[in-house]
């Protein structure tokens, strides 16, 4: 299948060193990725000693940040070697943020094969099998993944264009690896433009080491400010660089308590993502946890595709792919089904796109991702013989809303308290905020409180409400063969999902409507969808609407469908109005807004990132709130 807008992966052949290990070469730079001899000793005497790392690793102050970004992720062995004298230097609390880039990613496969040789070393070992779980297919654009008090922002793309896309108010480097192959081999990674955003991307007193001791490196540090120091190199090599900034820089802390305010699925995300910074976080709603929008008994989640040539900045596809890797974790951690991998089959309705078009965005993505199928899932269903285009999409899958709200409020750091907030206001770098009878103070505030935000502080957008019912009933006594083939969820112009015997159908879509009272002329728009998607299984199961019950909830929409995320002043932030894509959208919304209050690295592009700040010009203008 032809993938030309994904990342090509990197061509790979395995050479056999001296002491009888197999070493990955690119065939593309004709150079060697690391080598097991020496791999690791080399790491450690260039980057990790080139940058003082040992003695800095081990002066950071509790919760402080360390930022490290690299020009050439590979193999990720120097990633790997950093987390080894990370958890061996740093105080507990510190956090780690490894940012780096890398234009011809290695295949899964490949990657595995390549670390497999440091298996046997029990310290990596633990890393190594986090790296290969979590790694992610080739796509471009920034993906995060998680390794404890470590977080590895892995920018997959051509370097210079990544390093532009990074945010730099909140960030940047404490220290530089420069490790692309051999200059004269691959000079892209050091080129003028690539020095100028080391520059850009740097704290005053940064620092920076390299295997590289040619001249011309030599004088693009200098011009960009840097002092530079040629030192004995690795093994047989004679010299390499270390250099720095000379500037003063300092330390802002990060807020040690916030109230976040409404614990649907987006203070869900918000309270987590900062508990997990060891901010201490009360969790406010003046009901209960999602007991709004995010409180059907099952989410559906599966991503709405864009075609790939920009993808990096389509929030539906880089947060899908960020939220499927912390459900995964979340269900490994808690040891509790939060997500249930079920698969999607999702029906790309031809009266949106032409065929021909929706054929490209499907055959654009990996088929890890999504795929076009026929004949081989459920071929004797005629419901989907019907459709012009099947596709399957394998990391979609259910959502257990309860389970999901009760691993949150166990994180040790989060407390909820049921709390009806009637003002939020700032005194002397705090927030106050207080209902009828009681009096709450804290950090910073952060108001997720989904279509009601706008209520809590006057500048915030007034978004436009959509009623949605769900409806749903047992199918424990119908017919074997129907509910055999819900098995899988299915998306068509609506959806539909089998748990527990029992069949969820959605959702209505009523503009500017906030009644949530269930209404007979919703389930029948619910099940008119099914029977016309699905009408063979529909003739099946043979549904009476009476027996039909249901849920109705608003949702917050935008005008350009994007969230709110981001300060909106002083030290009140907000997350809202995911529309109905809280699931997808929350998790990665959660570390973003994290890392603006905890001035650690952004995990979207610049370009994604001025989609969801609160005050966007799109914004600027009030909707029409009428029915």
């Amino acid at each position: 299948m032809n993938h030309q807008s994904t990342l090509k992966n990197a061509t790979i052949t395995w050479q056999t060193d001296h002491t009888g290990n197999t070493t990955p070469i690119s065939t593309a730079f004709d150079d060697v990725y690391f080598s097991k001899a020496g791999g690791l000793d080399e790491t450690h005497y260039v980057f990790l000693q080139g940058n003082g790392l040992p003695t800095r690793f081990g002066n950071l102050t509790d919760h402080q940040s360390f930022v490290i970004m690299e020009t050439g992720f590979g193999t990720g062995l120097n990633f790997l070697a950093t987390c080894l004298l990370w958890s061996k230097t740093a105080p507990p609390t510190a956090r780690l943020y490894f940012v780096s880039t890398e234009k011809h990613p290695l295949s899964a496969s490949d990657l595995q094969k390549a670390l497999h040789i440091w298996q046997d070393h029990a310290e990596l070992k633990e890393q190594i099998d986090k790296l290969l779980t979590q790694y992610p297919m080739a796509l471009s654009g920034c993906h995060r993944l998680h390794f404890g008090a470590i977080t590895l922002d892995l920018w997959l793309g051509d370097a210079y264009e990544s390093f532009c896309q990074m945010h730099t108010k909140t960030g940047l480097a404490d220290a530089w690896f420069l490790d692309g192959f051999a200059p004269s081999k691959n000079s892209e990674l050091w080129s003028p433009q690539i020095f100028e955003q080391i520059a850009r991307l740097s704290k005053p007193n940064a620092t920076l080491a390299t295997f590289t001791s040619a001249g011309f490196v030599k004088r693009a540090l200098q011009s960009i400010g840097m002092t530079v120091v040629k030192t004995k190199g690795f093994g047989r090599k004679r010299e390499m660089i270390t250099a720095h900034f000379n500037q003063p820089a300092t330390h802002t802390p990060a807020p040690r308590t916030a109230a976040v305010i409404g614990a649907g699925i987006s203070g869900l995300f918000s309270a987590y993502a900062l508990a997990r910074r060891g901010v201490s976080v009360t969790l406010i709603d003046k009901t209960a946890p999602i007991a709004g929008a995010s409180g059907n008994p099952k989410a559906l989640f599966a991503p709405k595709l864009s075609l790939p040539d920009g993808v990096a900045h389509h929030l539906p596809t880089v947060g899908f792919l960020y939220a499927h890797r912390i459900y995964k974790a979340l269900n490994e951690w808690s040891n509790t089904t939060i997500f249930e991998q079920t698969g999607v089959v999702d029906f790309l309705l031809p009266t949106q796109k032409s065929y021909d078009k929706l054929a490209k965005l499907v055959n654009s993505y990996p088929d890890e991702l999504i795929y076009q199928f026929n004949h081989e899932l459920n071929s004797d269903n005629d419901d989907f013989n019907q459709h012009t285009i099947n596709t399957f999409i394998q990391k979609a899958g259910l959502i257990d809303t309860q389970n999901l709200a009760d691993v949150v409020l166990s994180h040790p750091l989060i407390d909820f308290k049921k709390f009806n907030v009637i003002s939020i206001d700032t005194y002397h770098q705090k927030t106050i905020i207080k209902d009828e009878q009681q009096t709450l103070t804290s950090d910073i505030a952060v108001i997720c409180a989904g279509f009601e935000s706008h209520l809590l502080n006057g500048q915030l957008f007034n978004p436009r409400k959509i009623r949605g019912q769900v409806s749903f009933l047992s199918i424990a006594n119908k017919d074997d063969t129907a509910k055999t083939a819900l098995a899988t969820p299915i998306k068509y112009d609506g959806y539909c999902a089998s748990f527990n015997d029992t069949l969820l159908m959605g959702a209505s879509f009523v503009r500017n409507c906030t009644d949530t009272e269930v209404k007979a002329d919703e389930h029948a728009f619910n099940l008119h969808k099914f029977s016309q998607a699905l009408p063979t299984l529909a003739q099946k199961l043979n549904i009476n609407p009476a027996d039909l019950q249901g849920r109705a909830s608003i949702r917050a929409q935008t005008p350009d469908y994007h969230p709110l995320v981001g300060k909106v002043e002083g030290q009140i932030y907000t997350i809202y109005g995911m529309g109905s894509k809280g699931f997808s959208f929350t998790p990665l919304c959660g570390e973003i807004l994290a890392d603006m209050v905890c001035h650690t690295p952004i995990c979207v592009s610049q370009a994604l990132l001025d989609k969801l700040l609160p005050a966007r010009p799109r914004l600027q203008n009030p909707i029409d709130q009428t029915c």
